[in-house]
């Protein structure tokens, strides 16, 4: 594990993924935006942007295995209501999804993004924890570069 500087995207670390083959590109590291502070209600596109250039630079796709899902509040609410974009597993009239996006903002198929929603801060079943190691490693066998993202960078991509 190598934890790289303290900038956009935040808490981004590069994981060293033993192989007999060839060498996977693994990250962890926070949502966009989330180095202008915790509590910042809307995050501009221009954030996001930011944070896709500070991605790790790759040869094919980078895949984007994001667990954000829903903060543990009463209101439950996503933690894609911060951007432009939303979850595929919403239904936010007139938003696009962050593939959706992407797509539109940067090289199209330049990113491939995979959801496994989960809570902020409560712990992930091991069903999930599953569902994401697959997606991961499918993702490392196609030679993406895999960037896995949560709220800070720290509990659920840990996990």
């Amino acid at each position: 594990m190598k934890l790289l500087p303290n900038r956009e995207p935040c808490a981004l670390t590069q994981w060293v993924v033993a192989t007999d083959g060839p060498s996977w590109q693994l990250f962890t590291c926070a949502r966009p935006g989330r180095a202008l502070g915790r509590k910042k209600k809307t995050i501009d596109d221009s954030a996001v942007i930011q944070w896709l250039n500070g991605l790790p630079a790759a040869e094919a796709a980078t895949a984007i295995v994001s667990l954000l899902g829903h903060k543990p509040d009463p209101d439950g609410h996503s933690e894609f209501s911060y951007y432009s974009f939303r979850s595929v597993h919403e239904n936010r009239p007139g938003s696009p999804t962050f593939q959706e996006w992407l797509d539109r903002h940067t090289a199209h198929g330049k990113y491939v993004v995979i959801e496994h929603p989960t809570s902020d801060t409560l712990q992930i079943s091991l069903d999930m924890i599953s569902k994401i190691t697959a997606s991961i490693l499918a993702n490392l066998r196609e030679n993406r570069t895999v960037v896995v993202v949560d709220s800070g960078g720290v509990s659920r991509t840990g996990a």
